[in-house]
């Protein structure tokens, strides 16, 4: 049997590896992998200062895009629809909602515009007091009458004008104006 001190490589010998008396430690790798040239640092940190800036108007372009999709459009939502009273002929109408109003254009022979404000509003069910009509015959009719809404989906809803002379009431369908 062999000694440690006996295990020594010779340069024939098909042993890979050199053993010594010495106790036995892990030692440190002290070069890396690879050598790099002197300006690698620097321009590794231009890159790093490019993609940072980068990263960071990408960023910035994703929140403003996020925020413009959840802003309100500015515009407010419009439903046009035909209102009927108790015959198959009826007045073409468009009603455009504002917060806590509403605007109701009426058009065709009964050309009017009624503006009324909301004295209740729940999910099932809006109500809003006509304001005194800005001229037209349909609308004056319509003197302390009220405006009840009743949503079917996001896109339809019921609504019915009625006052003491009269009672007109339709469905009306969500668009965007110009389309």
């Amino acid at each position: 049997m062999q000694t440690r001190s006996q295990l020594v490589r010779q340069p024939d010998d098909p042993i890979v590896g050199q053993f010594y008396d010495g106790p036995i430690i892990a030692m440190p790798i002290l070069t890396p992998p690879f050598s790099a040239p002197a300006s690698f640092g620097r321009r590794r940190f231009a890159l790093a200062r490019w993609t940072r800036s980068k990263t960071w108007v990408a960023v910035m372009l994703v929140s403003f895009s996020a925020s413009a999709l959840c802003a309100p459009t500015g515009q407010a939502p419009f439903f046009d629809g035909v209102l009927h009273a108790h015959s198959p002929h009826g007045v073409y109408t468009e009603i455009r909602f504002e917060p806590h109003r509403l605007v109701a254009q009426v058009h065709g022979l009964h050309t009017c515009v009624l503006r009324a404000h909301l004295i209740h509003g729940d999910p099932h069910v809006s109500r809003y007091a006509i304001e005194p009509p800005q001229g037209g015959r349909f609308c004056d009719e319509l003197v302390d009458g009220e405006i009840v809404i009743r949503p079917h989906t996001a896109s339809d809803v019921m609504a019915e004008f009625k006052s003491p002379r009269m009672r007109w009431s339709g469905e009306f369908h969500r668009y965007l104006p110009g389309h």
